[in-house]
């Protein structure tokens, strides 16, 4: 057997046992000789010489007694494995106490000799670890009083961890105290990128037409620090302490790891810019690309290889292909008019640079096929990817006019197809909508193949040919929800592209992250809001997110490592950053998670940011709610008598009961939901169900309650009926819409553009019938005798009634295939929390992902001046009231403002901004059609 030599060991602690428990007699144990320290042999006594020089073996048959304890007994094998190194002396202040020293061989060290792999023999170094006594005292032979118990506790001052005992901090706390950006040109080795980084400093990037505010061109300069100078970061799970001979070592104390050394990874080449909303994010991300526009991509290391050519080449070919392929940023020097040598731009345009990698195989690719195909020719880019939401592509496109001047764009959108290779490579971003990109590249069928391990290859895009300097995806955190075995569409297109540096661009990187404006608040308030704002659900929500954002798009190590690696083990972001408090699974230290954080994100916090934005002058408004807001609200109130009063307060049947917190935070959130609008919560059937077992629960008198819950109930019961009386309310469930009222309708033939059937010149309806209407009469709106003979031909009415019947059977179906998939908890007295449905959410939700002049109603949007002059049938119809009093009032304030103002609109579910839209969208219909480019939502 091979052996390691002893000073290899590291010294770690001791183990504490009592001579009745070691079974050794008194007259061995009070051997004189036993007051010095004697160490253990191993093997049977064997390659004793491998043990500490300095100190005697213990007698046989004192070693055999010690390792037959309950103390030691379950680490023998460690010993015999030599996985640790074992020295036992007799304590000196108690004589009746033993010491026994332990030396544990770390996991870097000495593997040719000691196998590791053995799981058991590491689940015994794990649990011995954590039994030790780290003390010093402890180790010179006087067993203290309190044993330390964990090697964090001797790390160095400066990388202390926690210990439980101080203060507990919020991830929302932590995100608002990332470091502000600091960047180092100095520390930048590569001249070029120096030079890059120091023009963003000073606003002097050429072809940028706007002035950067300095906390611009410091997130802008970070950004391409952390892109070109891959920073060597220490293991974030390791943990450094100090042996019993003040020599560092490093402990993973969930795997039970330990190195003599440290490991390092490279940071990854991107990360998460997470500035304020309104701070510049798409000024910075172009200032970034402006910086560097000259600078093309690197060939990967794993690729990097001498040129193979067919035959020799001229000189001033292969110089050409030396600077192309060492990604000398050679358009800076050359492309411009006082270069006199247009022949060498020439040579170097026809030796692009390049390299090969290997195509992926189909798993059941016949033999042939495989001889086929070999390799892929990878053109090294000077572009930058952007995919952004459908909405947000104008936006992009005026900022890239407004603040830049000579960049070379593509923008891609709909139905637009790419061109050729040579095409892409002269331009320097390549503007993507996210539905447009999800779509390019492979279709569903060949996603799945890709999922089970087939190949992406299969579509021959220019874009797989193409490595991207970056990728920047704005509002990039959904990419968040992703997991390992079950990655969304946009994830796996980007893991198909050669990309050097992965950027996500968004104000709040998880729901609950956001900036939070501490200035002039003291340490107690301050703390306390961060604690009321943060709960641990959704901090375990937004924890799960930050993983997979840093493992599946940034590819950041260790948490992207995987069982394939070799010398290396895969980290579980649950395990090790992940706090206790969010499972039980957890055992994440806030220094690890504060590390990869500020590592991931680059923001500045908001009282930094603040003397840089405009002054914002805030009006709070208080809204009286209209009669139906009032009305839904009190059906949630209803619904909790009914139930708090038939269920006695009592029992997990109880809304307040804490195994129904689910149902409860359901009913608080959908209340909230309410307060926009309500009317799709609680059908028609299901208050008449609760009402008549309310009823039913006072007739039988079962159930004693008090006078005043009596009264509750009876008030409650009262309130259902009128509920039922009401006509809106049943036709509000049944459209899933808003209803909006609307005064002189042409012709006084409102009847069938109505939701309930009722009225001629005012009726309720909703925006998507108007939206129907209005597309029904803009080719006609200036002609009267037109107008006249589509009354009178029955046309109008006909319509109406094909409108009106086509949206009931849509919402009919919508609703019927998602109650039949959703089961719903009822609570005491038939309640539930109130839920609108899922699929109509979904329905919504893409609705909001077009922009307008894409919209089903917005298509045939009317292209007239305001000079038309309308039809007097159509002149006095207008939008009088909404069903929900915010809808009413951001209509009118928006309307007011829109023509002078940019105006955003900010919303917590998308079926606000649903309704919203919806109403906006026949608004903008009748008004000047370039105005409707001022509303952002």
């Amino acid at each position: 057997m091979d052996t390691v030599e002893f000073s290899r060991y590291i010294p770690v602690g001791c183990l504490v046992l009592n001579q009745k428990d070691s079974k050794i007699p008194d007259q061995l144990w009070h051997l004189p000789d036993l007051n010095h320290w004697h160490h253990f042999s191993t093997a049977n006594g064997q390659h004793s010489a491998n043990n500490d020089p300095a100190s005697p073996p213990l007698p046989v048959n004192i070693q055999d007694l010690l390792l037959a304890s309950d103390a030691l007994a379950p680490y023998a094998n460690l010993l015999l494995h030599q996985w640790i190194q074992l020295a036992f002396s007799v304590c000196l202040d108690e004589p009746a106490q033993g010491i026994v020293r332990v030396y544990l061989l770390p996991d870097d060290i000495g593997n040719r000799a000691v196998s590791r792999q053995n799981s058991s023999l590491r689940k015994a170094r794990l649990d011995l670890l954590g039994r030790l006594d780290l003390s010093n005292s402890t180790w010179h032979g006087e067993a203290g009083p309190n044993p330390s118990a964990n090697p964090s506790s001797l790390s160095s001052a400066e990388e202390a961890v926690d210990d439980g005992t101080d203060k507990e901090e919020t991830l929302l706390e932590m995100f608002n105290n990332i470091p502000s950006p600091n960047p180092r040109p100095d520390t930048v080795e590569d001249p070029y990128t120096r030079d890059a980084m120091e023009n963003l400093l000073e606003s002097n990037v050429p072809g940028l037409s706007t002035t950067l505010f300095p906390y611009q061109r410091r997130s802008a300069a970070l950004m391409l620090q952390r892109e070109e100078q891959m920073q060597k970061v220490m293991d974030p799970r390791l943990l450094k302490s100090v042996d019993r001979e003040g020599k560092e070592w490093y402990y993973d104390a969930y795997a039970g790891v330990a190195l003599r050394e440290p490991r390092y990874y490279d940071e990854p080449r991107g990360g998460i810019l997470a500035e304020e909303m309104g701070a510049g994010k798409t000024l910075i991300s172009l200032a970034l690309i402006l910086a560097t526009k000259h600078i093309p991509a690197a060939i990967p290391d794993i690729y990097r290889g001498p040129l193979v050519r067919a035959k020799v080449a001229s000189l001033a070919d292969m110089a050409a292909a030396c600077i192309t392929r060492n990604g000398v940023p050679w358009k800076s020097e050359f492309a411009h008019d006082e270069f006199p040598f247009s022949n060498c731009i020439e040579v170097i345009r026809r030796n692009p640079g390049c390299y090969a990698i290997p195509r992926p195989q189909e798993r059941r690719a016949l033999r042939n096929e495989a001889a086929k195909v070999s390799s892929l020719k990878i053109y090294l880019s000077h572009a930058s990817l952007i995919i952004v939401p459908p909405n947000l592509v104008q936006q992009w496109q005026q900022e890239i006019t407004k603040h830049t001047n000579g960049l070379k764009v593509l923008v891609v959108v709909e139905n637009r197809q790419l061109p050729p290779v040579e095409q892409l490579l002269e331009l320097d971003i390549i503007l993507f909508s996210s539905t447009r990109f999800e779509r390019f590249l492979v279709d569903p069928f060949r996603i799945e193949r890709y999922r089970q391990g087939g190949s992406t290859w299969v579509s021959e895009s220019p874009l797989l040919q193409i490595h991207f300097k970056r990728c920047i995806v704005d509002e990039g955190h959904r990419l968040g929800n992703s997991t390992t075995s079950n990655k969304s569409n946009l994830h796996l297109l980007i893991d198909a592209l050669q990309i050097t540096a992965r950027w996500i661009v968004t104000g709040t990187p998880s729901k609950g992250l956001y900036g939070i404006d501490n200035t002039g608040v003291s340490d107690g308030d301050r703390n306390a809001r961060l604690t009321a704002e943060s709960s641990g659900d959704l901090e375990k929500d937004d924890l799960k997110r930050i993983g997979s954002i840093a493992a599946h798009y940034l590819k950041m190590r260790p948490w992207a490592n995987t069982h394939a690696e070799s010398g290396d083990t895969p980290a579980e972001w649950s395990a090790y950053v992940m706090q206790p408090k969010h499972s039980r699974e957890s055992h994440g230290r806030k220094d690890c998670l504060k590390k990869t954080l500020e590592s991931l994100i680059i923001r500045h916090p908001l009282s930094e940011m603040s003397k840089f934005l405009p002054t914002v002058d805030e009006k709070l408004v208080y809204l009286e709610g209209s009669y139906f807001d009032s009305l839904v609200l009190n059906i949630f109130s209803m619904n909790i008598i009914f139930n708090s009063v038939q269920s006695q307060r009592t029992d997990q049947d109880y809304f307040f009961h804490p195994k129904s917190r689910k149902a409860l935070m359901q009913l608080v959130s959908n209340l909230r939901q309410a307060s926009f609008f309500g009317g799709v919560f609680y059908r028609p059937t299901d208050i008449l169900q609760s009402v008549n077992r309310a009823v039913d629960f006072l007739a039988k008198g079962k159930v004693q309650i008090s006078p005043e819950d009596d009264a509750l109930l009876r008030n409650a019961i009262e309130f259902g009926q009128v509920v039922l009386a009401n006509s809106l309310k049943e036709c509000s469930n049944l459209f899933q819409d808003i209803p909006l009222y609307v005064a002189g309708f042409p012709w006084g033939a409102g009847l069938v553009w109505s939701l309930n059937l009722q009225g001629d010149r005012e009726i309720v309806t909703t925006s998507r019938l108007m939206h129907a209407l209005q597309k029904l009469l803009q080719p006609i709106v200036d002609a009267p005798e037109s107008l006249e003979l589509l009354f009178q031909s029955g046309s109008f009415e006909a319509h109406g009634e094909d409108e009106r019947s086509s949206c009931l059977e849509a919402q009919t179906s919508i609703t019927g295939s998602g109650s039949s998939k959703t089961k719903v908890n009822k609570l005491a007295g038939d309640t539930r929390p109130g839920q609108d449905d899922a699929s109509q959410s979904k329905r919504r939700t893409a609705i909001l992902k077009m922009p307008f002049h894409m919209r089903e109603n917005a298509s045939a949007a009317p292209d007239k001046t305001p000079e038309t002059k309308i039809a007097e049938p159509l002149s006095a119809a207008m939008l009088i009231a909404t069903a929900s009093a915010k809808l009413s009032y951001l209509i009118d304030q928006i309307v007011k403002y829109q023509g002078e103002e940019q105006i955003i609109v900010f919303y917590e579910n998308d079926n606000v901004a649903y309704y919203l839209a919806e109403a906006l969208e026949m608004v903008s219909f009748a008004s000047v059609p370039d105005q409707s480019r001022n509303f952002k939502y």
